[in-house]
């Protein structure tokens, strides 16, 4: 492995996952108003509004909205993969150390990001299933009320669906890597920089 792969290699996990984690650690801070800290504020206020007004079917019909660009993203990133195995001659790239780098680079983020949107579903469908529950007997389970305890579990569904979305877009950006690994680097940088400036903070 030479060094502008390591380089690259790097800078691609300090932008996918190091950065991400450190966004969602700084998520869950209070000190630290970053936009999806408004977003989840907003999501407690909709829970308590659609549940204390007993519009639980509101609830369920745009759960079900979300559940199904879940369900097509995550079928997407499973035929991405399905075609990358198709294109090459014995159906799995060679092994590392033979200049393969960018293919399993790739495979791995698009079964990262497939893991998360099953994690995602997970959540929202727990949701849709305890949306209905009564409010004392989820107060029973996590100590918390129900509104807050069906909004934090929408929360973490959420997290999981941002961290599956952008795990997608930056296996597609590594499939330029095959072309050129400048170019690959350029696009990794500015992706995260548009999501730093215009959508995280």
């Amino acid at each position: 492995m030479d060094l502008l792969t390591i380089a690259i290699i790097s800078i691609y996990v300090v932008c996918l996952w190091g950065y991400h984690y450190l966004y969602f650690f700084l998520t869950e801070r209070k000190d630290v108003m970053t936009q999806r800290n408004k977003i989840n504020q907003a999501i407690h206020s909709w829970f308590d509004t659609s549940l204390k007004g007993e519009d639980h079917l509101l609830v369920i019909h745009q759960l079900r909205n979300v559940i199904m660009a879940v369900t097509f993203l995550a079928t997407a990133a499973v035929l991405l993969l399905g075609l990358i195995f198709g294109l090459t001659p014995t159906g799995l790239p060679e092994p590392l150390g033979n200049g393969s780098y960018a293919l399993w680079l790739i495979i791995f983020t698009l079964i990262y990001s497939f893991f998360h949107f099953l994690l995602c579903l997970r959540h929202f469908t727990r949701v849709t299933f305890l949306v209905r529950s009564a409010p004392e007997k989820l107060k029973d389970i996590s100590g918390e009320s129900a509104e807050t305890y069906l909004a934090n579990l929408f929360i973490r569904g959420n997290r999981e669906y941002t961290l599956g979305r952008r795990s997608m877009l930056y296996g597609i950006v590594a499939l330029t890597w095959l072309l050129n690994p400048w170019v690959f680097l350029i696009l990794t940088v500015g992706m995260t920089s548009v999501f730093i400036f215009s959508y995280d903070f």
